[in-house]
This record gives C-alpha cells, sequence and structure tokens, in this order.
C-alpha cells in the first residue's frame, strides 16, 4: 500500500491529540477564593502581649511576696527562740537565788521541829507545843504557795533521789523492808528541783 493511499492518511488524522480546552472562571467569587488558596498560610503573632507581661508581672510579685512572708516568719521564729532562752535563763537564775534564800529558812524550820519533837510527850508543853506547831504550819504554807514542797517519806519506799539514808532499821513485817521507817529531818522540793534531800531511816527485814 502506498503512502499516499488517502485511506491511510485519514487514519493518522484520526490518531491527533485534540486540542486541551483551558477554562478560566471569571466570576469575581471564583477569582478571590483562588486568591486565598494561593495566599501563605498566616503565622500567628508569637510576641507576648500586654496580657503576659502583666501575668509575668503578678508572678513575679507573688514569688517575692512569698519570699518574704518566709524570710519575716524565720526572724520571728529565731526572736521567740531567743526570748524563750532568755526568759528560762531569767527564771532559772531567779529560782536558784529563791532557792538560797529558803534553804537558809528552813534551818529555822527545822528547829521548830526539833523544839516540838521534844514536848510532845510533856503534857504541860501541850499549849507551847500547839502555839509552836502554829507558826510552823504557817510558815511551811507561806513556802507551798511560792512552790516549795516538803519531803516527808516515812512509810514510803526509799528513794534516793529524794532522801538520803543515815541508819538502817531492822524490821518485823517483811512489808516494811526497804522503806522508810523514820524521817529525822525533812528535806524540800522547789518545783522539779531538790533543795535538799530528806534525812531517814531505812527499814531492812531481820
Amino acid at each position: 500500500m502506498s503512502i499516499d493511499d488517502p485511506e491511510l492518511g485519514s487514519e493518522r488524522i484520526g490518531e491527533e491529540e485534540e486540542p486541551v480546552i483551558k477554562v478560566e472562571d471569571r466570576r469575581h467569587w471564583a477569582q478571590e477564593d483562588q486568591e486565598e488558596d494561593d495566599s501563605e498560610p498566616e503565622v500567628p503573632d508569637t510576641r507576648p502581649t500586654i496580657i503576659d507581661e502583666y501575668r509575668q508581672r503578678a508572678e513575679q510579685a507573688e514569688t517575692q511576696l512569698q519570699e518574704y512572708i518566709a524570710a519575716f516568719k524565720k526572724v520571728k521564729n529565731e526572736q521567740e527562740q531567743f526570748r524563750s532562752r532568755l526568759q528560762n535563763d531569767i527564771d532559772r537564775k531567779v529560782e536558784l537565788q529563791f532557792g538560797g534564800v529558803v534553804e537558809e529558812l528552813l534551818e529555822g524550820v527545822d528547829e521548830l521541829d526539833l523544839a516540838l519533837s521534844h514536848v510532845a510527850d510533856v503534857p504541860e508543853a501541850r499549849e507551847l507545843a500547839t502555839g509552836v506547831e502554829l507558826v510552823r504550819d504557817r510558815f511551811l504554807a507561806t513556802l507551798v504557795k511560792h512552790g516549795v514542797e516538803r519531803i516527808d517519806p516515812a512509810g514510803e519506799p526509799f528513794d534516793p533521789n529524794l532522801a538520803e539514808a543515815i541508819g538502817m532499821e531492822p524490821v518485823d513485817d517483811e512489808s516494811m523492808d526497804g522503806k522508810v521507817t523514820r524521817t529525822y529531818r525533812a528535806g524540800y522540793l522547789l518545783g522539779s528541783r531538790v533543795l535538799r534531800p530528806a534525812r531517814v531511816a531505812v527499814g531492812k527485814k531481820a
């Protein structure tokens, strides 16, 4: 078949690609949408706003306030501890001085106790003994008001912290073994401090 065959030429013409027809939408809203699609995405503004600045200032102020409060509490606590130590020192010194005065006065009480023991069995001295006992009890009541306590442990278990054993006495009663059978001289306490221990005799089972 010849290349000049009209049938073959018609086939070639049929195989040629059809031209692409581009349609452009010229409506104004379509063009606006297209422009918006082609535009770059907006980047959020990361610069601090006035609200952020105020919030930061408020947070800084709160932090400083907490620091000031903590410092104030620390200073106040130190002052209270110092005041407490100072008061304890003063109380201790006053107690020592008062205890020294009381120890001297107790010698007078001992003399009254001794006088009462001598006249206890003398009927003629009963009236005198009553007067002496009244004076002694009044003086002891005054000491009690100021925190002084009399120690007379007769009949109680011997306590070396409160009494001084100056003798042993044989006892038949087993329940009195190791207990105070006699108080020769009363002892005295000032608060928890022993001004002087009592002098006693302690029972021992024979």
